[in-house]
């Protein structure tokens, strides 16, 4: 046997253990996010261009004085110059005019107790998306800190998103890649949020691949991610 195909049974020995210890504790192996509207707000098409600009402020959405890292990713804004010529406008944050994609304060807490909370250490997190622009949205998960130096590039074992080539605009086609990524962990050890405001995501993966999903129209909320769990935690009995 090739040195590579050792590396990839222990790898899938290794996940296959961590799904086993998770689903006797009641918790799903992976939990699937949406990203517009779902995790963060605006959606991607609403952009005028690249959200390339960190913008700083307090990690923690309850705490003020919490620890500065970058919470949100902006769009470089046009402005007229002195003499009237026309440069780029790094811009102040409180300016209403300035696009900014930020989470949603449940959302962010969420992140934060996956990346905190020693329960969740074995779980694995992933992104389903129907993004009409991808490359906005990994230009926020690149930026974005959940904690002090973790971003959410950091956090995201898979991410599927977008609508072209295999992917479409139902994400049956993102699950089933998320699915493979994984080294086949069944659907029914997912768990999945979406806003489902464009249509009925969570109803469809459920019908169709058994996944447990909560619809999150609100964007998503501390109270969305426990009723998660405690559903989830039903499916299983």
């Amino acid at each position: 046997m090739g040195k590579g195909s050792s590396g990839d049974t222990a790898a899938e020995t290794s996940s296959a253990v961590a799904s086993c210890i998770l689903v006797h504790s009641g918790l799903p192996t992976i939990i699937v996010f949406d990203l517009d509207d779902c995790l963060w707000t605006p959606e991607m098409h609403e952009l005028s261009g690249l959200p390339s600009i960190p913008v700083e402020g307090p990690l923690d959405p309850t705490d003020n004085e919490s620890e500065l890292g970058t919470i949100g990713m902006k769009v470089p804004s046009r402005r007229r110059g002195r003499g009237g010529g026309v440069g780029f406008d790094w811009g102040g944050y409180n300016n209403d005019s300035e696009e900014v994609v930020e989470l949603y304060p449940g959302a962010r807490l969420v992140l934060r107790e996956l990346a905190t909370n020693p329960k969740y250490r074995e779980m694995k997190i992933a992104v389903a998306s129907t993004s009409l622009e991808p490359s906005y949205s990994r230009a926020c998960i690149d930026g974005i800190e959940i904690v002090e130096g973790v971003t959410m590039r950091d956090m995201i074992s898979y991410k599927q998103i977008g609508r072209s080539g295999n992917l479409t605009s139902e994400k049956t086609s993102h699950f089933r890649f998320i699915h493979e990524e994984s080294g086949g962990v069944p659907y029914e050890e997912m768990l999945f949020f979406d806003d489902c405001n464009w249509g009925d995501h969570v109803g469809q993966l459920h019908s169709e691949l058994g996944v447990v999903g909560v619809r999150t129209p609100q964007g998503l909320r501390l109270v969305d991610f426990e009723h998660g769990l405690k559903i989830f935690q039903a499916a299983k009995n």
